[in-house]
């Protein structure tokens, strides 16, 4: 793996080191770069998909700070199976820490941008169907609910929550989102060589605007 050096600064920099080190150690179906969810009003720096799992992944470099990091990521459990916090290493004593569930894994980003995984991420199936939807767009919601089509998407939301499991929404959010992005993935797969590099990151951030409405 090609070490990116420099102050762990850089989110980008991090980001392609991270899905270096992940591809290494697993075998995963997906992985995406920046991915909107509780209708855009958070934003997942990095999401990966293996074994049905759905991963989110939240960055700290050093030029972040951890002030709404309790928020943040009592959002992404709602949403994703296992949850990480990535920190970069000027973190790893902040008091903030002592915040975040037990459930949410570590992986600590040291200043050659080498990684450590300080705490496995706990897996969890049970899920906020409510919350877990929002990563759903109007047509994925309108082939749950085929007989829907012209309702008002709250109308579609609310028909989706009443009458379809959490296992059948999952299992749809897994297929919306290789629909959305797995082309893309593929493509960096095929282009991206030995490492990931900051210009391979644009192959995978595929949505600016979420075209939910």
């Amino acid at each position: 793996m090609g070490i990116l050096r420099g102050k762990v600064g850089n989110a980008d920099k991090i980001k392609a080191n991270l899905i270096d080190f992940l591809l290494e150690h697993n075998d995963f179906k997906l992985i995406i770069n920046e991915v909107p969810f509780l209708s855009a009003n958070r934003w997942a720096d990095i999401v990966a998909i293996h074994d049905n799992t759905i991963v989110g992944f939240e960055i700290k470099s050093d030029q972040d700070n951890l002030k709404t990091l309790s928020s943040q990521l009592s959002d992404y459990i709602k949403v994703f199976n296992e949850v990480y916090l990535v920190l970069a290493e000027k973190f790893i004593n902040n008091f903030e820490l002592n915040n975040i569930s037990k459930s949410i894994g570590l992986i600590i980003i040291k200043g050659d941008f080498s990684i450590e995984i300080k705490r496995k991420a706990k897996s969890k199936n049970r899920l906020d169907k409510k919350s877990l939807m929002t990563l759903l767009w109007r047509k994925d919601l309108e082939q749950l609910c085929p007989l829907k089509k012209n309702a008002e998407l709250s109308d579609l939301r609310d028909f989706v929550l009443k009458t379809v499991s959490l296992k059948k929404i999952q299992e749809k959010v897994i297929s919306a989102l290789d629909n959305r992005y797995g082309n893309a993935y593929r493509l960096f797969l095929k282009d991206r060589g030995n490492y990931t590099t900051i210009e391979d990151l644009r192959t995978i951030t595929k949505i600016k605007k979420p075209p939910v409405f």
